[in-house]
């Protein structure tokens, strides 16, 4: 029965971040445990979010550590249970702590039967993005399983990223660390003679500092909100590749290490970052362009082929993005308005991911209820084919979007072309800063050239972008 809902909650779990995610890219897979107990450790951005991205990761089910206090409400209780979640109490909800030996037991048992459990050492979910203290916790229960008979454990660290917690379709990274393979390792943690179980304060404070290390190697660094926004879209600028139409977004992955670096410049050079990035942005603002616009190679006959290929493509999709449509649309209204309902915005994504899975598949049995045909063989299939269609209507939705966007960038470089030597300067100096701040990350990566002013060409018309 246990297996069967794990299954069954992992394969609802990626269903679910298909639709709230427009990209989810995973790096380290290889480095997850396969026949192995696992600790998973992860930093804490996003709630329910996070959990839902750490079984996406590991291709089933752990068992999650959470907070008692969500035991509090009775109605809870079942969901908790199904989701196998283990309670501990926290100091800052006023919990006596001494129910965490049991919670620490049921962990180590876990560990013991080669299971995997996860949690977020950090304790709550954090604002900053950035890796807030890790309490002592994973180190507890790893030291603790070992010395109940856990062989070949690992502590496996996961770094969690978003391109915009809050938004609907934006992207995701996981990135998966090096794991601690805790009998190789025992050394460097506990003392020759000393007991390697938890009651060894300085080998659960060395594991801790330890387990730290390595969620900051794949954790986000940036002071504020602000500052991650400044590092991101300058690293997204330095790396965005010329002469694509539409343009191809930067990989998170890429991104984020250009980012890292950058995290780690002086506070002076960050400013200066900061103010060379606010001035591009508001030449773009001013005139109406967007960064993309500035390096793709804008050309009539490249745009109408992919207007044409394009429509081709919708052309052979429309019927089943139509039924996707209507089938997903109030489902669909009801996350998005789920989100604007909830006002902190470290429970948007939460409200957002329950309200799918809440709202989708009772959508889609009524459908398959009041569908013309009769027997249970056709009615799930319209149930297992919803999801298909309502990704195939959405894909179809950004298609359009990316192509009308391409349309517009080169109407616009067009009627600006008198103004863009100033913008593409700021933009040079954007990016040479970038290079200087970050020289390991960026590696080779080509160096911004400056594209070819767009302009109208004879004999049909065109704009070149780079």
């Amino acid at each position: 029965m246990r297996a069967f809902v794990d299954r069954t909650l992992a394969a609802l779990a990626g269903l679910a971040l298909r639709g709230f995610f427009r990209g989810i890219e995973v790096v380290g897979r290889e480095r997850i445990p396969r026949d192995a107990p696992v600790l998973v450790v992860a930093n804490h951005f996003n709630a329910l979010v996070d959990a839902a991205l750490v079984v996406h990761a590991l291709g089933r089910l752990p068992r999650f550590v959470a907070k008692a206090a969500l035991w509090d409400r009775v109605w809870r209780r079942p969901f908790l249970w199904l989701a196998g979640l283990v309670p501990v109490y926290r100091r800052q909800d006023g919990d006596d702590l001494s129910g965490n030996r049991s919670a620490f037991s049921t962990c180590q048992e876990l560990l013991v039967r080669d299971k995997a459990v996860a949690l977020f050492p950090e304790g709550a979910v954090s604002l900053t993005p950035t890796l807030a203290p890790v309490r002592t916790g994973a180190a507890r229960i790893a030291l603790g399983a070992r010395s109940e008979g856990a062989r070949g454990l690992r502590v496996l660290p996961i770094g969690l990223t978003y391109e915009d917690r809050v938004a609907l379709r934006s992207r995701a990274l996981v990135q998966v660390g090096e794991p601690i393979d805790l009998d190789a390792e025992i050394d460097r943690f506990v003392e020759p003679g000393a007991s390697s179980d938890e009651d060894n304060h300085d080998a659960v404070r060395r594991l801790t500092g330890e387990i730290a290390e390595r969620m900051a190697a794949v954790t986000p660094e940036a002071a504020d909100t602000r500052e991650a926004a400044v590092l991101g879209r300058a690293s997204d600028i330095a790396l965005r590749p010329h002469g694509r139409v539409p343009p191809r977004t930067v990989p998170l992955a890429d991104r984020e290490r250009v980012a890292r670096e950058l995290a780690h410049a002086s506070p002076e050079d960050r400013e200066r970052l900061l103010d060379l990035l606010a001035r591009y942005e508001l030449d773009l603002s001013l005139l109406g362009l967007r960064d993309a616009y500035l390096v793709g190679r804008y050309r009539a006959g490249r745009l109408f082929r992919l207007v044409l290929l394009t429509a081709l493509a919708l052309a052979l999709v429309a019927p089943f993005a139509i039924a996707g449509a209507v089938i997903n649309a109030l489902p669909y209204w009801g996350v998005h308005w789920a989100g604007r309902v909830i006002r902190n915005p470290l429970l948007k994504g939460t409200a957002r991911l329950l309200s799918g899975v809440a709202l989708f598949p009772p959508t889609w049995i009524v459908v398959a209820w009041l569908a013309p045909w009769d027997g249970w063989l056709p009615r799930l299939a319209i149930i297992a084919a919803s999801p298909v269609l309502g990704l195939v209507a959405v894909r179809a939705l950004e298609a359009v979007v990316a192509v009308a966007r391409s349309w517009r960038g080169w109407i616009t470089l067009i009627e600006r072309g008198d103004d863009l030597a100033q913008v593409r300067a700021d933009r040079k100096r954007v990016v040479a800063l970038v290079h200087e701040l970050a020289p390991t990350a960026l590696g080779d990566q080509t160096r911004d050239a400056p594209p070819t002013p767009a302009r109208e060409s004879g004999g049909g018309g065109g704009a070149s972008g780079s």
